[in-house]
């Protein structure tokens, strides 16, 4: 049942943003289908790094509380943004078909969603209990889209407007991340929630503004080449 349920969670989320951008982006579903797979290799990237982070820093780490922020923004964060970051920046940036604004929110949300998928199974294989399930279906994998919309668009704007953007689609996303796992991994976590939730939704309204300012820069993109 877990399994289903974070299988059908990722479905559902790539519906919903492939709707709502379907008509403003020429982005083929072969394209897509490469993009997760791009992401599925990302999650295996990261679960190797993060073991290897563990390994070395893990029972420093966990030598004294406040040294959880290190663990969020790098242990966690940089490592996951990062992998899903190197395949649009190695990969997707030489692609001709890249050349709208929308494409890239599409292409990075094509690699969050292998990357959730496989972040998910693993989950679900090691919790069997569908609420926590069900939980993270409204956590932990609508985040990682919205930090994918983030950097798709600040990673389109570094393509096709200049270099000045390439850094900040990867600090910005890696802020956001690190933030709601700041408030989620550390001892007063359950007293912290509302926090991460604040996160959360900050991070929806801002993933929301950003498709609107996507697709409008698309449709004046349109109308100069004609």
């Amino acid at each position: 049942m877990s399994h289903i349920i974070v299988v059908a969670s990722v479905i559902l989320y790539c519906f919903v943003i492939y709707w709502f951008l379907r008509n403003r982006s020429g982005v083929n579903s072969r394209s897509l289908f490469v993009c997760f797979v791009l992401g599925v290799v990302s999650a295996a990237l990261s679960l190797g790094l993060e073991y290897l982070w563990d390994h070395l820093f893990g029972l420093f780490i966990a030598s004294h509380p406040s040294l959880i922020f290190v663990e969020s923004f790098i242990g966690v964060s940089l490592i996951e943004e990062g992998a899903k970051w190197l395949c649009l920046v190695i990969i997707i940036y030489r692609w001709p078909s890249f050349d709208m604004y929308t494409d890239g929110i599409l292409y990075a949300c094509g690699v969050a969603a292998g990357f959730n998928m496989v972040e998910g199974l693993l989950y679900a294989s090691l919790d069997y209990n569908p609420l926590n399930m069900l939980l993270r279906t409204f956590t932990a994998v609508p985040a990682h889209f919205l930090f994918a919309i983030v950097m798709g668009f600040l990673f389109a704007r570094y393509k096709l407007e200049g270099d000045r953007f390439f850094w900040f689609s990867i600090l910005i996303p890696v802020v956001l991340h690190g933030l709601y796992d700041f408030f989620i991994l550390q001892q007063y976590a359950d007293l912290l929630m509302g926090a991460a939730i604040l996160v959360l939704l900050g991070s929806l309204a801002l993933s929301i503004w950003i498709c609107g300012i996507a697709v409008k820069a698309d449709r004046l993109r349109i109308i100069k080449t004609l």
